[in-house]
């Protein structure tokens, strides 16, 4: 298993998309720099922070449906193949809580990773998806992601962001099986 160099966590600029599900990605970016105890630096398109071991964690300065403008030039800066990329990033088809890891795939009609996938040319590399659904009924899905996590689902969130954190450790460290097999069950069975 080649161990990704770059974790790309996807979310939104702003203090106003913080706390929305789109976000997902950017709270288990925070969680790893945290865990590891480094900061993340401005390079531009993205912000980019050092993990032990050489791995790099990124988050675009662009909004999400322009990611792939930051992970390309990342990608392209550092001259990676995409299969050393590991895309974090939330996804509505999901129940809330669950991850699912897969080592290559479509967007799934996330307008991030279709950036991604577009700016590399590439869907083959490793992606992990945080459920945030199901979305209410009726609900228009764009909203949906932009709306602020309601406060009696935030420790829920919350928890399946740690989980997400752990699972990219588990990944870097034991690879996609490894992580899969621990990671893709539903939470209440690990």
């Amino acid at each position: 298993m080649s161990f990704p160099l770059v974790v790309a966590c996807l979310g939104n600029p702003g203090k106003r998309y913080s706390m929305t599900w789109h976000n997902a990605g950017f709270w288990v970016a925070d969680i790893l720099t945290r865990e590891a105890g480094v900061k993340f630096l401005d390079a531009g398109l993205f912000l980019v922070a050092s993990l032990p071991g050489g791995n790099h964690i990124i988050k675009p300065t662009v909004y999400m449906n322009l990611s792939g403008r930051s992970v390309s030039a990342f990608i392209d800066a550092e001259g990676l193949d995409p299969d050393r990329l590991l895309v974090v990033c939330d996804d509505f088809n999901l129940d809330l809580g669950r991850l699912r890891l897969k080592g290559s795939g479509s967007s799934g009609g996330h307008n991030g990773l279709q950036s991604i996938i577009d700016c590399l040319g590439s869907q083959e590399f490793p992606r992990l998806r945080m459920g945030i659904g199901p979305a209410p009924d009726g609900t228009d899905l764009a909203e949906f992601v932009l709306d602020r996590v309601p406060a009696r689902l935030e420790e829920e969130a919350s928890l399946m962001a740690h989980r997400a954190a752990d699972c990219v450790v588990r990944y870097m460290t034991g690879g996609l099986s490894s992580a899969q097999e621990l990671y893709n069950r539903n939470p209440e069975d690990v």
